[in-house]
């Protein structure tokens, strides 16, 4: 089992720990519910060295990461990051990649990229089976590095006193765009600073040297961040409706099921999957698509599990992905797939699990709370 450089400090603030992807991380420190609260209202900080991390570099960088995913990546420069798609010739997904772009110069580009952790050696063999004659590489530098995330309205004046830059007319790290970055330093030690709103809460992560990870989350910490665990960030997660890899994210399904139009371009000229996706979006041809459920569950009943059928009537129309408690709701909320004539927000579904039928509304992610 893999801990992350911050696990004694974890352990400190009172950590209860989880196995997740094979690592050792908090599941929740204190109380669950004050963590929920805190991001919700306030400032949070999360242990997130847990994600996969490639660089990607050489004279074709750019070109071959463009060619092989969902996203236009052609006009990005230095300081640039983007949300791109990995799919296969059928256009399903193999995995979801945020990119930074390091350098972009002519004769040399190099790229920083995360992912799940679970994907890092599918993703690994995926540009190992396309680079043939391209001027590129990569690296896995996972253990190399750590990511220290900082959610919350109040994230960049945390943040931005203990960070350093060269750049004398940057002075106001909050009007970064969603996926920029800069670099600078913190502890005398080079930090890539990138700003964030995955889960519709604005923050910024954090990448930096295992060597620091200590330093710099007490410093954040002693800032009056709330520390929270994966229990709540499973959640933020399923209220804003984001894909998750081995659960929304697998081959079973293509990105514009998944609600992740927004990274396909239909524009950009030849990609792997994009014959398939364009066809799809040109002829209307979508089965299915991804949606919320607030399920009610009556006391006393019976677990609803990740899998369980989603029915109308006697007919299965879809299957529930991931399924968590939200603290806004205040009951079982879920995310699944279900046939595109189901996908209408309020839709009256039943889930099927345990020979218990559960009632459940469909909605249209992100869940408002």
């Amino acid at each position: 089992m893999r801990r992350t450089p911050l696990y004694e400090t974890h352990l400190d603030l009172g950590a209860e720990f989880e196995s997740y992807s094979g690592w050792e991380l908090p599941k929740h420190y204190v109380n669950a519910l004050e963590e929920y609260k805190s991001v919700k209202t306030s400032n949070a900080i999360i242990d997130r060295t847990y994600l996969g991390k490639l660089r990607i570099f050489g004279k074709d960088a750019l070109d071959f990461m463009n060619r092989i995913s969902t996203n236009d990546l052609r006009g990005l420069s230095s300081g640039m990051g983007a949300g791109t798609v990995l799919t296969d010739e059928k256009g399903k997904m193999i995995e979801f990649l945020t990119i930074y772009v390091l350098r972009a110069e002519e004769n040399y580009q190099e790229i920083f990229a995360l992912l799940s952790y679970e994907a890092l050696e599918k993703v690994k063999s995926w540009f190992s089976k396309l680079i043939i004659m391209d001027d590129v590489k990569f690296e896995d530098v996972t253990h190399e590095y750590a990511i220290i995330s900082v959610y919350g309205s109040g994230a960049h004046e945390a943040v931005k006193s203990d960070f350093k830059v060269d750049h004398k007319h940057f002075t106001d790290i909050s009007k970064m765009a969603v996926y920029n970055f800069i670099r600078g330093f913190m502890f005398e030690s080079e930090v890539i600073l990138a700003k964030t709103n995955e889960f519709l809460v604005p923050g910024y992560n954090l990448i930096l040297k295992n060597e620091i990870a200590v330093k710099v989350w007490n410093s954040l910490y002693g800032k009056g961040l709330t520390p929270i665990g994966r229990e709540i960030l499973e959640v933020l997660r399923v209220e804003s409706g984001v894909p998750a890899y081995g659960k929304e994210i697998t081959q079973d399904y293509n990105p514009l099921e998944a609600n992740l139009n927004r990274y396909v371009s239909f524009t950009k000229g030849c990609y792997i999957g994009q014959e398939v996706l364009s066809r799809i979006d040109s002829y209307q041809k979508l089965q299915r698509k991804l949606v919320g459920f607030v399920i009610e569950r009556e006391k006393g009943r019976g677990k609803i599990y990740e899998g369980s059928p989603v029915c109308v009537g006697d007919e299965e129309v879809g299957k529930l992905t991931s399924v968590v408690y939200s603290y806004g709701f205040q009951r079982l909320i879920a995310l699944g797939y279900v046939k595109i004539n189901y996908a209408i927000q309020g839709e009256k579904v039943e889930i099927k699990c345990s020979d218990e039928n559960h009632r459940a509304t469909i909605i249209i992610p992100p869940f408002s709370i």
